[in-house]
């Protein structure tokens, strides 16, 4: 790769890297709300000898940490590592990060496999992978058409793309 071309790399990661750890991030969040809301939750106490309700806080202490709640948090380093960090100290010429695009391709790639697998572990976890999921396919009706429909639409969608830029039209 020239100088050039090593430049607009970094600089395409880095992009790459701030929209993926921009997701993740979202899901970090949705999680962390999540489990705080099982530790305590405000409710209001209507204690007939105040003048006033006022809200307070309760303990729950239903919060854990899940194996999916790691792999979004191993998720979001390994994509602020290699895809925010990384490309910005090569930017900067900061030499060990100079040394091509294969560790922050590699950092990358294994991003989204942990961010995979977080989404297969929530399917689990809640029990959405296993027969459950068979019963609700078959309640499906109308539904069917968009399912099937939304996937041909985007197969031919696809097909043309794909064509279109393989032929450079």
């Amino acid at each position: 790769m020239t100088e050039e071309q090593l430049g607009h790399f970094y600089e395409a990661s880095l992009t790459a890297g701030t929209i993926l750890a921009g997701f993740i991030g979202t899901f970090l969040m949705f999680r962390i709300q999540r489990e705080a809301n099982y530790h305590r939750q405000p409710v209001l106490d209507f204690n007939p000898c105040a003048d006033r309700a006022r809200a307070r806080d309760v303990y729950i202490g239903l919060s854990h940490f899940s194996s999916s709640f790691l792999l979004i948090i191993i998720a979001a380093l390994g994509s602020m590592t290699f895809g925010v960090c990384w490309p910005l100290l090569a930017l900067a010429q900061w030499g060990p990060a100079q040394r091509g695009p294969a560790p922050i391709v590699a950092g990358l790639v294994a991003s989204l496999i942990v961010v995979a697998a977080y989404f297969v572990d929530e399917l689990v976890h809640y029990r959405i992978l296993s027969t459950r999921l068979a019963n609700d396919v078959s309640e499906w009706k109308k539904e069917w058409a968009i399912v099937v429909g939304g996937v041909l639409l985007a197969a031919v969608a696809f097909g043309v793309t794909y064509c279109a830029l393989k032929t450079g039209a």
